[in-house]
């Protein structure tokens, strides 16, 4: 039964820290946001939902510009990585 006190926090905390990298918070917020839903998860969690970033709309945009998921800067060409935050951007299939 203790196990499952753990693993379930844990897996809820490696949620909001890859959810909290995707919205462009720095390595040192993504730990910090890890570790408090993870150690007070009835705390954090509600805290994270209430106070993370909202993502970015591409409503408005003209063809052949792009939005970067991250930094939600607008850029011209298809690129591999977004040229002002320099983030990986994933490949639309």
């Amino acid at each position: 039964m203790f196990w499952i006190g753990f693993i379930i926090p844990l897996l809820i905390a490696w949620w909001v820290a890859s959810d909290a990298s995707k919205r462009g918070y720095s390595k040192s917020a993504v730990i910090a946001w890890f570790l408090g839903v993870w150690l007070m998860l009835i705390i954090f969690l509600p805290l994270y939902f209430i106070l993370r970033s909202k993502p970015k709309r591409s409503i408005g945009v003209s063809k052949g510009h792009y939005v970067c998921p991250y930094c939600g800067n607008l850029y011209q060409e298809k690129a591999s990585f977004c040229p002002y935050c320099g983030r990986k951007l994933e490949e639309e299939g």
